[in-house]
């Protein structure tokens, strides 16, 4: 009787090897390198830029940045406040489910830890996975603009490392000029500042502590989450004088209400 023959055998080892080698090679790959995250707030930013075809801006930094990225034209807020809004899209939850529905009182609450304190924030996130979490101003809520300075309505698990700006725009409150005296925060107020830079006011430090943490990151080479988060355009407006002058006063159209507007006009 002739032997069976070994030739299924040899090709079932070949593949068994082929398989073999192909996962070592794949265990043996570099694993993909983590990329960096610039991640920017403006405070009470709205879409009025040259990127959104706002007509007489003069936004051309932001522009160039849109530029090079996606614009979204559908996105939109959480929730018409500060606290409730920033809570929501760095938990991923939303307000009701953090239970943050207003600005916190002198108490610091509500906070989104009160309801749920085991959740994981998208800084947060990052730095469990082997990023550098670090944050640079408001990104969290803040009362702007007494709170400048502070750490505020902060959450500590999410960073390795916090920088509260403050510039001389915080020291000059009795300055500002308020259509309701002594208030800023949720009232028209201005200041065009003649004595400060850009880099005097907090807004300019914490972007120059922003370019210190990035060139520090790249000469440490470690993967990193930097959050920054700017406090204007939020009332009080202050800045250096030079902003205001590119707008001139006579030069400003003020908008004017259609009949459509007036017709939803509360009673």
């Amino acid at each position: 009787m002739p032997l069976p023959t070994l030739r299924p055998w040899r090709s079932l080892a070949r593949a068994v090897l082929t398989l073999v080698t192909a996962s070592l090679a794949f265990a043996a790959a570099p694993a993909a390198p983590k990329l960096n995250i610039l991640f920017i707030v403006a405070d009470d930013l709205n879409c009025d830029l040259g990127a959104y075809g706002a007509a007489g801006l003069l936004t051309p930094n932001i522009d160039r940045l849109a530029a090079r990225g996606v614009r979204f034209d559908r996105a939109y807020c959480q929730f018409p406040l500060c606290s409730p809004s920033r809570s929501s899209f760095l938990t991923g939850r939303r307000p009701n489910a953090t239970g943050v529905l207003g600005n916190p009182n002198r108490t610091l609450s509500p906070h989104f830890r009160e309801k749920l304190p085991q959740t994981v924030t998208l800084p947060e996130l990052f730095k469990k996975n082997g990023w550098f979490s670090a944050r640079v101003g408001k990104l969290y809520h803040y009362g702007v603009p007494s709170d400048i300075g502070t750490s505020s309505l902060d959450d500590f698990y999410s960073w390795d490392q916090v920088v509260n700006p403050r510039g001389l725009d915080r020291e000059v409150h009795d300055k500002i000029f308020s259509l309701e005296r002594g208030q800023f925060g949720g009232t028209l107020s201005w200041l065009a500042d003649e004595e400060g830079t850009d880099l005097d006011h907090t807004d300019g430090i914490g972007a120059t502590e922003a370019v210190r943490l990035l060139e520090r990151f790249k000469r440490e080479s470690r993967p990193f989450f930097l959050a920054v988060g700017f406090y204007r355009p939020h009332t009080p407006f202050v800045a250096p004088k030079a902003w205001f002058d590119l707008y001139p006063t006579a030069k400003i159209t003020l908008p004017s209400l259609s009949d459509d507007d007036r017709t939803r006009t509360p009673a």
